[in-house]
């Protein structure tokens, strides 16, 4: 039997994914407003104070982000209800159009979720990771220096975290990083 070339290489990525234990995919973006910007935020308004409802998956994520940053002197990155709702959308939208990237084609970049969602920062950032565990996806970002400078940033005060399932990663993660 003769397999088309286009058939033949689907075949070859479906085996290497299959034979590679840890796929991660990783990526990340930044933004810092100027000072001109956005220097009269009022957190009271940016700050939503409902409690978070983290999945396992989600809270061990975070749980591993924020003992990297206390290793490394700095202070909890606090959930909030606006963060994940935004994470949880971007993660929903990567998984449901099958792309890879900060800019979606249907809500724009991380940063214009965020306004569109009425959320003002002052500094703003966005990992994202495609892989099995919570672990094997913070040591990813760890490893890598553009991610590892957004956990390590201590201008971030708050985060949103989601994990969502997905037949390419086996998971994939959305941290969106704020500070104000």
């Amino acid at each position: 039997m003769k397999i088309s070339s286009i058939k033949h290489d689907i075949l070859i990525v479906v085996v290497i994914f299959m034979l590679i234990e840890s796929v991660s995919i990783f990526s990340y973006q930044k933004l810092v407003l100027g000072s001109n910007e956005k220097d009269e935020i009022n957190t009271q308004n940016i700050i939503d104070k409902t409690i978070v409802d983290l999945t396992g998956d989600e809270a061990e994520t975070l749980e591993l982000i924020n003992e990297y940053r206390k290793k490394n002197g700095l202070t909890d990155l606090k959930p909030i209800k606006s963060l994940q709702d935004v994470s949880k959308l971007k993660a929903e939208d990567l998984v449901n159009y099958e792309y890879f990237s900060h800019t979606s084609p249907n809500l724009g970049t991380p940063f214009e979720m965020l306004k569109n969602n009425g959320i003002y920062y002052k500094v703003a950032g966005e990992n994202l990771a495609g892989n099995t565990t919570p672990q094997r996806a913070v040591e990813a970002w760890i490893n890598s220096e553009s991610h590892r400078d957004n956990i390590l940033d201590g201008r971030f005060q708050y985060t949103g975290v989601y994990v969502i399932d997905s037949e390419v990663y086996g998971k994939v993660f959305v941290q969106i990083f704020m500070g104000v």
